[in-house]
């Protein structure tokens, strides 16, 4: 049986590949966001309005772990937020958010479409 949890929100992993001054050589990553189930009347009136990525963020994203500066100092809480809204990588990061969230989705019904070796 397949049980269905009273939890509003979900982890998910991001994979990032983000340029560097060289252009061979991209700076790659994975980051694990939290973010909220919404339904599909609430996607569904997002994509009406033509909801652009920070909007989407702001109505899913709870939190982010894996980033770091330009140290190697992890960010965490808000400064991790902050950097996904209005840091210097946000072009780069909004997006790859918001096809990791809708990715979920298809993958999702992908594999549930697929026939079982039992059937």
């Amino acid at each position: 049986m397949l049980r269905l949890s009273k939890s509003d929100t979900v982890a998910m992993q991001v994979r990032l590949s983000i340029p560097t001054d060289n252009p061979t050589v991209f700076n790659e990553g994975t980051i694990d966001c939290q973010v909220k189930i919404l339904s599909k009347q609430r996607l569904k009136d997002l994509q009406e309005r033509e909801t652009g990525d920070a909007e989407y963020l702001k109505e899913i994203l709870q939190s982010v772990t894996g980033l770091g500066d330009a140290d190697g100092n992890p960010l965490v809480g808000e400064e991790a937020l902050a950097q996904v809204y209005e840091g210097t990588w946000s072009t780069f990061l909004q997006p790859a958010i918001v096809q990791s969230y809708f990715a979920q989705f298809v993958e999702a019904r992908v594999k549930n479409s697929k026939p079982s070796r039992g059937r």
